[in-house]
């Protein structure tokens, strides 16, 4: 059956059993790599249902595709009559349907601003759809006059779903442009309150990102296991959330080999609802930091090449910041180098201090270990102001080892396979036994690796895995 045999076969009254058909089919078509057409049956069917929206609900319209916080596009709450809610909601879905393809974002934007300028301020499910569509696009100043708006209403009125979405929204909104401290604040309270199932698994990996965004990966993990999120194969409503978080997580906490498990465990979940837009699940950048540092650097740049590639269709320049930002890593070469120049050009004009600061820590990094010292300094100072942990410590300390003419001589390869095996989580006697050493050696080896990279244990080995090589 073709996607258009199944927007044929309904008849007046059938909306609802069109819709039922047609998020049975997508799936179908996704998981034979059919997006395409997949993406076409649902807009020919919202087309359809429009014809007779007050004979649809919330709950019909809630996975046609994909969308974080899910269940609140079906909600059946906000004001006015049920058809226009409908329609709102339509719109969001066929805003979301182009994002989550990386395709038109003009016009997935302009389907957002349909939704968020049409009657019906208080309808959750349109209104989260719609303001998330703009925080993908990058039009953060537009999601965060949309979320004033409709804040502006009386208080005594709203929902908890309401005001819990309008929370999220608004420390997602922080979180994008850098704001991570306010992020992580506003995140833990909506969890705190727990008052909107529809939202806490979201709440959870939003708040887990960006704990790990600013160094608080133990606080990370506390969350992901009151989430009651326990492994890639665990059942939940947000299980591609929660692993891109956790992938976050583990990155932050030096457990490389974890966190490339959990992103490529998110892109399977990301193919079977055809996400390919890296604004809305970045795995393929998280994958490809892990894979680098485990020392899979072919691995690591055809995932990087692939983000860059998706991203520069989607057309923001914060997603081809990043991706770029993950590119210069894996390549660690006068090739990353350039792609470390470009991605902190791009990303230099963007409110996001946090993403400018890990470009330019790359970059100093990545210096330092091509023997550029002066520029090596320049960039590793500017990281160190930012205060984001832990790797604004280990700048500053490194500029001033630099100052003082301290800067140690590189590793010896005995010592890099030693200190990769220890970033890919194996005990000191796995270690050993790999690399038929005695236990004994590989102290020794490892003592040498933390005194010339100037660390202290194995701890703060992750920040500095840049310059193992």
């Amino acid at each position: 059956m073709t996607a258009g045999d199944v927007a044929r076969q309904r008849t007046v009254g059938e909306p609802r059993l069109l819709l039922a058909e047609a998020r049975r089919k997508r799936h179908e078509l996704v998981s034979q790599g059919r997006w395409q057409e997949a993406d076409v049956l649902v807009e020919r069917a919202l087309r359809d249902v429009a014809r007779d929206a007050s004979a649809v609900s919330g709950q019909d319209l809630a996975y046609l595709t994909y969308v974080p916080g899910a269940q609140a596009l079906g909600a059946e709450e906000g004001e006015g009559q049920f058809g226009c809610r409908t329609v709102r909601r339509t719109n969001a879905v066929r805003a979301l349907l182009l994002t989550n393809r990386g395709l038109n974002r003009t016009e997935a934007v302009r389907q957002a601003n349909l939704v968020l300028g049409s009657p019906g301020r208080d309808d959750v499910g349109g209104f989260w759809a719609a303001v998330l569509t703009l925080i993908h696009a990058n039009e953060l100043s537009a999601a965060n006059s949309a979320c004033a708006r409709a804040a502006s209403g009386p208080t005594r009125t709203r929902s908890a779903l309401h005001r819990d979405a309008l929370a999220l929204l608004r420390g997602r909104i922080w979180a994008v442009s850098g704001q991570l401290p306010k992020a992580v604040s506003v995140f833990g309270r909506v969890r705190e309150r727990n008052t909107s199932p529809q939202l806490t698994g979201v709440a959870a990996a939003w708040h887990v990102e960006a704990l790990s965004a600013v160094g608080q990966h133990r606080q990370a993990y506390i969350a992901l296991h009151e989430s009651g999120f326990h492994g890639a194969g665990t059942p939940h409503p947000e299980r591609a959330q929660l692993l891109v978080a956790r992938s976050a997580a583990h990155l932050a906490a030096g457990n490389f080999q974890l966190g490339l498990q959990d992103a490529l465990a998110c892109g399977e979940c990301a193919g079977m609802w055809g996400v390919r837009n890296p604004a809305v699940l970045p795995w393929r950048s998280q994958a490809a930091l892990c894979a680098s540092a485990l020392g899979r650097a072919g691995f690591a740049v055809v995932l990087a090449r692939q983000e860059h590639e998706l991203a520069q269709r989607w057309g923001t320049t914060r997603g081809q910041g990043i991706a770029l930002h993950a590119l210069g890593i894996a390549q660690r070469d006068n090739r990353g180098v350039d792609a470390l120049l470009e991605a902190e050009s791009l990303l230099s004009g963007s409110p996001d201090t946090l993403e400018v600061a890990k470009v330019r820590y790359g970059l100093g990094c990545l210096l330092l270990s091509l023997g550029r010292l002066e520029e090596a300094r320049e960039f590793l100072g500017a990281a160190a102001g930012t205060g984001f942990r832990p790797w604004s410590a280990f700048a500053a300390a490194t500029v001033r080892r630099l100052a003082d003419g301290h800067w140690a001589p590189s590793l010896t390869e005995q010592e890099k396979k030693v200190a990769r095996l220890a970033l890919a989580g194996r005990t000191n006697k796995e270690v050993a036994l790999d690399l038929y050493l005695t236990a004994r050696t590989v102290e020794f080896h490892l003592s040498n690796t933390y005194r010339k990279l100037g660390i202290s244990g194995r701890e703060e080995l992750a920040t500095a895995a840049l310059l193992i090589g």
